[in-house]
C-alpha cells in the first residue's frame, strides 16, 4: 500500500509555544461537521485527517447543506479559507462549492484553485461578532466539490504559509447544535410500572418477567425485567422500558450502498436546526441508519400469549398498526433470548426493522465494545452507522456496560439469527442484516436491523410478510467470555476442518519445492528475492528466516545455496524488505539508497535468527544484532514495542539486556496497548492485524520465558482480538454445493507483474478453465478465515476478500496449550486445516477448491493472487503450526528450538533451527522434515527428528475419528538399525498430555514400515534406534567476516564471509551504488569471475576454500577510466 504524507501526520509537533494564539484562528475539519447533509465522507490519505466531504451529486437542495457551528472569542474581521481538492489536468475549477456563514454565502467558491491535489484558497472576509456562528457547505451547479477543511482567522496570515503542525494547533471541535429529536426514538417515560408478572421466561441463569406499565399518554406499555445469575446471586438488570425501541423504516425511493459502512440516498429524514433565531434545514449523515428513511416506532402494548418457552407481545404503532413479536429462551445459551417479529408490508417499498436493546449508556462509561472489524476497545464512530453482516466477521454488536450493582462486568449483545444467514459469498448487495453500536442520539445501545434498508432483500410487496429474527444476550461476563459464548452457543462454530487432498505436512513440503522453482515460485536470482507482483522489477522478502530454516529442516545444501544464502545476502545489504531493479517506484519516482550495509528494516530478532540458523558459526552477526550493545527496534511495517526485540537480545546476550528490563517495557505495553483506554477509531485503510489491536504475537514467548501469568492473560486478550477478525458465519449446509457455477470463475484483482512483464498465471482466461462441480460445503466454508484490511476486504463490489495468510494460527494453538480453552484451537484449526495443499495465494473471493490442488500454483488459473513473496510466509506459519500442534498434543513434552520471524506486517512466526530439541526424554533431537523421509497411507501430519542414536517420528491425526496409519520410513537415509523402538501417546487435551508419559514398546518394523492407531486430534510419537550420526558436520566459528573499501561513484564496496551449516564458506561482495546507466562490475574471487551489468552490483561465491580470499572488482562505464577495487 502506498503511504502518503497528510496534514494529520504532522500533528506530533503540535502544541503550545507555536508563536500564535489559537484563538486568533480556527481550523475545522470538514468531516467534523455535525450535520453532513447530503455530503459524503470520503477517505483519502492525502487529506487532512485522511477524510474530506464531497458534495452530493443531486441537484441543489437546502436539506443537502452540511451544517455545523463554531464559537469566536471576539469580534473582528475574519477571512475564511477552504482546503479543497482540484484536478489540474482534468477539468480544473469545475468541482466547486460554497461556504455560508450564518446562512450568507461568501464571495468566493472552494474547489476553484486549479492545482493538482489539495490546496488552500481564500473565499472571502466578513466582520463577525463574538459568539456562536453557523457554517454551511453548499453544492453549486457543478457537482463533486470536495472540501477538506476550513481555516478562519482574524490574523493577517495565509494557511499556505504555515507549517502543518501550526495549522493543526488551531483545530477546534464544533459547537453542538440543538435539533428536534425524532419522535420515533424519544425515550418514553413509564409510570405505574407493576410488580405482578403478566408472563415470564426463565433459564437456570436468567429470569425474565413482563409487567404492565403506562406511557406518558397513559396508554398500556409492557415493560420487561430481567435478572441474571452472577457469582451465585441474582442481579437485577435495568428495566427494558421506554429506552428500548422497536421501529420500522420504510421508503419507496431509497437506494443503499452496502459495500462498507452503509450509506443511503433518496429518502433521508430532514432535520430542522433552530439557531440564533434562524431555522436551518439539513439532514443527518448519509451513513445514519436512523435517518435513512421515515420511521415509525412500535410500542409493546399487550401480552398476547404466554405458553411454554415463548411469550408473544403485540407491538403497536401510533396509527394502530400491530406487529406481533415472540420472545423465547434459547436452549443453547442460558443468557440469551430469541426474538422474532412478524413484519407485514402495508405498501410496496423498502423496509427495515430495527431494535435498540435495553438501556443506552454514555460513551465514556462503556468498558468495551465489539463490532468488528472497525470497532473494538472503546472505539466508537463519531455518529451512528451500520455495518452489514457481509462486512463484519461476527454478525453482532456487543457492549460491555457498567450496569451490575456488584461491579461485575455485563455484556449486551444483539446478534443475527444464524439460520437466516445464507451460505453465499458476501458482496455489496446480498446483506441480510446490519448492526449499530450507537442509537439515534449517539449513545451506546446495540441495535439490530433487518432487512437492511435499500438492499434487494428489503424490497416487499403490499401484504408481504417477513419474519425477522435476532438474538439478545445479556451475559454477566466481559467481552471475551461473551464473544466466546456467541461463537460457541449462538453461531455454533465448531472444529469442523479435516485434511483435503493433502496433509499439512504435505503442504509444507510442497511449498518448499515451490520455493525452489524460479518459474512458478517467482524467484529472481539477480534480486536475490521473490517478485512482488504489485510492482515491476521489485524483489522482496517478507520472511527471510524461513528460507534458512527450510534448508536446515530438509538437510538440503542445494536449497541453502540456491535460496537461503542469497536471502542471507539480501538481508545483509538491502536497505529495506524490497529492492527495485529499475530504481524507479510505481509512481515513476527515483528510489535512492537501496543498498545499505547493514539492513535497517529488520530488528535484533532477525539478526539473532541469522546467527542461530547458521549454528553460531557467524558470531560477527552479534555485532549487527546489537551494534555497540544497542538494540535494533524495527517497526516500520508493524506496531511492535521495543520489548519484543529486547527479548531476542536477551536470548542472544543475557548480560546485555536482562529479563527484568524486558518485563519492564512489556509492562508499559500492557498498561497502554492491552488494557489502556482507546477511543480513536482506526482508519479503514489500515491493517486489521497490525493497527486495530495490540501486536501480541510475542507475549506468549515472554510468558514461556518467565512463567508470569500476567503475560498469559495478555496473550488471551490478544488472541480474542484475533478471533474477533475471524469469520464465525455463515453456517455451512449439509451436503454439497456447486463451485465455479459459470465454468470460468470471476476474479476481480488485476493482472499483476512478474519482473517487468504483466503476468498472472493462467491468463488470459479461457472458457471453462474452472469447471463447475460439486464439493462438500464444509470444505469451502470461510468460517475461520480472516481479513487483511477493511479496505481490501471491500475492494470489489462483486465479492468480499478474505485472506488465507493465517499466521496467527500457531499463536492461538499455544494459547490453547496453556489455557485449555477450546475456542482457540477451534479457530486455529479452522483457519489452517484442509485449507491448502500448497501455497494457495492470498485473497479468497469465492467458494473454490482450486487451492486444495497441490498443482494449483503451477497450473492456475490464478484466482487468489499468487503473491510470490508470501510463499515463505505461508511455509513459515504452516511449519510453525505443525510444531505448535505437536507441543499441544504432547503437553510440551515435544518441542524444538526456534527463532522469531517478524518485522514484516503481522507475519510473525517461530522458525526452527538445527539446535537440539526435546522429544519426551530425549533432549538431543534435531527437527527434520524432508520429502520421502516418512510416508503414510492416509493423510496424516508428521514431524521427524534425529538424535545421535535415535530417529523419531511424531504422527498427528487431524480428524475427529480414530485412525490406523501405516508409516513407511526411508531406512537408508535415516540410518535405522535393529533394535526395539519406543512409543509415546499424546492427548487432545494439552493438560492431560502434559502429565508424565511412560513409553511402551513401539510396533516392530517390517520392511521399514509400521502401523499405529491414533486417537482423534491426538499424537503418537515413535522412536527407533539409528546409527550414530550428526545432523550437520562440525565447524568452527568464523573469526573474521567483513571487509570494505571505497569504490568512488559506485559507493562503498563490501565483502562478507559467511559460513554455512555445512561448514562451508561463501564470499559475498556488494557495491552500494544506485543504478548507473551502462555500468559494469566484474567480481573475481579464487579465479572465478562474475560480471554484473544491472543493478544491484554484487556477486556471491560458494563454496570458497579460504574465507579471507581477496575479492577484486573491476568497474567500467562508457567514456570513463576503468577502476579496480581490491577487498583484501
Amino acid at each position: 500500500m502506498k503511504k502518503t504524507k497528510s496534514l494529520l501526520s504532522l500533528v506530533a509537533a503540535a502544541g503550545a509555544g507555536l508563536g500564535a494564539s489559537a484563538a486568533e484562528s480556527l481550523f475545522l475539519e470538514a468531516e467534523a461537521f455535525q450535520f453532513p447533509g447530503g455530503w459524503s465522507r470520503v477517505s483519502d490519505r492525502a487529506a487532512s485527517g485522511r477524510y474530506y466531504l464531497q458534495a452530493p451529486q443531486e441537484a441543489r437542495d437546502p436539506a443537502s447543506d452540511a451544517l455545523t457551528a463554531v464559537t469566536l472569542d471576539r469580534e473582528g474581521d475574519y477571512t475564511v479559507w477552504a482546503l479543497s481538492r482540484d484536478y489540474a489536468r482534468d477539468r480544473p475549477k469545475t468541482r466547486t462549492f460554497e461556504v455560508l456563514v450564518d446562512g450568507v454565502p461568501l464571495r468566493g467558491r472552494g474547489g476553484a484553485h486549479g492545482r493538482e491535489g489539495f490546496a488552500w484558497e481564500a473565499l472571502g472576509s466578513r466582520t463577525l461578532k463574538a459568539g456562536d456562528h453557523a457554517l454551511a457547505l453548499r453544492r453549486t451547479d457543478s457537482p463533486y466539490g470536495r472540501c477538506d477543511a476550513l481555516f478562519i482567522t482574524r490574523a493577517d496570515v495565509s494557511p499556505e504559509a504555515l507549517p502543518g503542525r501550526k495549522i493543526i494547533a488551531f483545530r477546534v471541535t464544533p459547537k453542538p447544535l440543538p435539533h428536534a429529536e425524532q419522535a420515533t426514538f424519544r425515550a418514553e417515560r413509564l409510570t405505574d410500572v407493576g410488580t405482578e408478572a403478566l408472563a415470564a421466561l426463565s433459564t437456570p441463569s436468567m429470569r425474565v418477567t413482563f409487567v404492565a406499565a403506562k406511557d406518558a399518554a397513559g396508554k398500556p406499555w409492557i415493560a420487561r425485567r430481567a435478572q441474571v445469575l452472577c457469582g451465585g446471586a441474582w442481579q437485577e438488570l435495568p428495566e427494558a422500558g421506554g429506552s428500548e425501541a422497536l421501529f420500522v423504516l420504510q421508503a419507496t425511493n431509497v437506494t443503499a450502498d452496502l459495500l462498507r459502512a452503509a450509506t443511503w440516498k433518496g429518502a433521508r429524514t430532514p432535520v430542522d436546526v433552530p439557531f440564533n433565531g434562524t431555522t436551518f434545514k439539513t439532514a443527518g449523515a448519509a451513513t445514519d441508519p436512523y435517518t435513512a428513511a421515515p420511521s415509525r416506532r412500535f410500542a409493546p402494548r399487550e401480552v398476547v400469549s404466554a405458553e411454554g418457552a415463548g411469550v408473544v407481545l403485540r407491538y403497536e404503532a401510533e396509527d394502530g398498526e400491530s406487529l406481533p413479536v415472540r420472545w423465547e429462551t434459547d436452549p443453547d445459551d442460558p443468557y440469551t433470548l430469541r426474538v422474532q417479529a412478524r413484519l407485514t408490508a402495508k405498501a410496496p417499498g423498502s423496509y427495515s426493522l430495527g431494535f435498540s436493546a435495553l438501556e443506552a449508556t454514555p460513551r465514556e462509561r462503556v468498558a468495551f465494545v465489539q463490532l468488528p472489524p472497525l470497532y473494538q476497545f472503546q472505539r466508537l464512530p463519531a455518529a451512528p452507522e451500520l455495518l452489514c453482516n457481509t462486512l463484519t466477521p461476527h454478525p453482532l454488536a456487543l457492549a460491555q456496560v457498567p450496569w451490575m450493582t456488584n461491579g461485575a462486568p455485563l455484556s449486551v449483545v444483539v446478534a443475527a439469527e444464524p439460520a437466516d444467514l445464507p451460505f453465499v459469498w458476501p458482496n455489496a448487495t446480498n446483506a441480510v442484516c446490519g448492526f449499530a453500536l450507537l442509537n439515534s442520539k449517539g449513545l451506546v445501545q446495540p441495535t439490530f436491523f433487518s432487512p437492511v434498508l435499500g438492499s434487494p432483500f428489503s424490497q416487499l410487496e403490499a401484504g408481504e410478510v417477513r419474519l425477522v429474527n435476532w438474538r439478545l444476550m445479556t451475559r454477566p461476563a466481559d467481552w471475551k467470555d461473551t464473544l466466546e459464548a456467541c461463537c460457541q452457543n449462538v453461531m455454533k462454530v465448531t472444529d469442523y476442518r479435516e485434511p483435503v487432498n493433502a496433509s499439512l505436512t504435505d503442504a509444507v513440503l510442497n511449498m518448499a519445492d515451490l520455493m525452489m522453482s524460479a518459474e512458478f515460485g517467482g524467484w529472481n536470482d539477480e534480486l536475490k528475492g521473490f517478485y512482488d507482483i504489485e510492482s515491476a522489477t521489485m524483489g522482496k522478502h517478507a520472511a527471510p528466516l524461513a528460507l534458512l530454516s527450510a534448508a536446515l529442516l530438509s538437510r538440503s545444501e542445494a536449497f541453502w545455496e540456491a535460496r537461503a544464502l542469497p536471502t542471507f545476502e539480501f538481508v545483509l545489504s538491502r536497505s529495506s524488505s524490497h529492492i527495485i531493479q529499475s530504481g524507479v517506484d510505481r509512481d515513476g519516482t527515483p528510489v535512492k539508497g537501496q543498498i545499505a550495509v547493514p539492513n535497517a528494516f529488520y530488528g535484533t530478532t532477525c539478526w539473532e535468527g541469522l546467527l542461530r540458523l547458521t549454528g553460531g558459526l557467524n558470531p560477527w552477526l552479534q555485532d549487527l544484532a546489537l551494534p555497540d550493545g544497542r538494540l535494533r527496534h524495527s517497526r516500520g511495517y508493524n506496531t511492535s514495542w521495543p520489548w519484543t526485540e529486547m527479548l531476542a537480545a536477551h536470548r542472544l546476550a543475557p548480560s546485555a539486556i536482562s529479563l527484568d528490563a524486558v518485563k519492564a517495557d512489556a509492562d508499559l505495553w500492557l498498561a497502554k496497548e492491552v488494557y489502556g483506554r482507546q477511543t480513536q477509531p482506526v482508519d479503514f485503510q489500515n491493517f486489521y492485524n497490525i493497527h486495530f489491536y495490540p501486536y501480541w504475537w510475542d507475549v506468549i514467548d515472554l510468558y514461556e520465558a518467565t512463567g508470569d501469568k500476567k503475560y498469559l492473560s495478555a496473550a488471551v486478550e490478544g488472541a480474542f482480538h484475533t478471533l474477533a477478525g475471524q469469520w464465525s458465519h455463515p453456517r455451512h449446509p449439509q451436503g454439497d454445493i456447486t463451485v465455479h457455477p459459470d465454468g470460468s470463475q470471476v476474479t476481480y484483482h488485476p493482472v499483476w507483474h512478474k519482473n517487468d512483464q504483466l503476468f498472472r498465471l493462467g491468463w488470459p482466461r479461457q472458457p471453462g478453465d474452472t469447471p463447475a462441480h460439486d464439493v462438500p460445503a464444509w470444505q469451502v466454508s470461510p468460517v475461520g478465515l480472516g481479513l487483511e484490511q477493511p479496505s481490501t476486504y471491500t475492494a470489489f463490489r462483486g465479492a468480499m476478500n478474505n485472506i488465507m495468510q493465517s499466521t496467527w494460527a500457531p499463536h492461538l494453538l499455544r494459547v490453547f496449550r496453556h489455557t485449555d480453552r477450546e475456542i482457540f484451537r477451534t479457530f486455529a484449526r479452522n483457519s489452517v486445516i484442509g485449507r491448502f495443499a500448497n501455497y494457495p495465494g492470498y485473497y479468497l473471493t469465492c467458494f473454490t477448491d482450486l487451492v486444495r490442488d497441490p498443482r494449483y500454483p503451477y497450473k492456475g488459473p490464478d484466482i487468489t493472487s499468487l503473491y510470490y513473496h508470501h510463499i515463505p510466509v505461508h511455509y513459515a506459519f504452516a511449519m510453525d503450526y505443525l510444531v505448535a500442534d505437536a507441543e499441544v498434543r504432547s503437553g510440551g513434552q515435544v518441542g524444538f528450538p526456534w527463532v522469531k520471524q517478524k518485522n514484516y506486517a503481522w507475519f510473525n512466526s517461530r522458525v526452527y533451527t538445527a539446535e537440539p530439541g526435546r522429544v519426551y526424554d530425549d533432549k538431543q533431537a534435531v527437527l527434520w522434515l524432508e520429502r520421502g523421509l516418512v510416508s503414510t497411507d492416509v493423510q496424516t501430519d508428521w514431524l521427524a527428528a534425529r538424535s545421535p542414536e535415535r530417529f523419531w517420528v511424531m504422527l498427528m491425526n487431524q480428524t475427529h475419528a480414530a485412525r490406523t496409519v501405516t508409516v513407511h520410513l526411508d531406512g537408508a537415509k535415516i540410518g535405522l538399525k535393529p533394535g526395539d523402538g519406543v512409543l509415546y501417546e499424546g492427548n487432545a487435551d494439552p493438560f492431560r498430555a502434559a502429565e508424565p508419559a511412560a513409553p511402551r514398546p513401539a510396533p516392530a518394523l517390517a520392511d521399514n514400515a509400521f502401523s499405529v492407531s491414533i486417537a482423534p486430534l491426538s499424537l503418537v510419537t515413535v522412536g527407533y534406534p539409528a546409527e550414530a550420526r550428526a545432523a550437520f558436520p562440525a565447524g568452527q566459528p568464523l573469526a573474521e567476516a567483513h571487509r570494505t573499501a571505497d569504490a568512488g561513484e559506485f559507493g562503498k564496496a563490501h565483502a562478507f564471509a559467511i559460513r554455512s551449516p555445512w561448514a562451508k564458506d561463501a564470499l559475498y561482495a556488494v557495491l552500494t551504488a544506485d543504478p548507473i546507466p551502462e555500468a559494469c562490475a566484474t567480481f573475481t574471487c579464487e579465479g572465478v569471475s562474475r560480471t554484473c551489468t544491472r543493478f544491484p552490483y554484487e556477486a556471491s561465491f560458494y563454496p570458497v576454500s579460504d574465507p579471507r580470499a581477496p575479492v577484486r572488482i573491476v568497474l567500467t562505464r562508457p567514456g570513463q577510466a576503468e577502476r579496480t577495487v581490491e577487498l583484501k
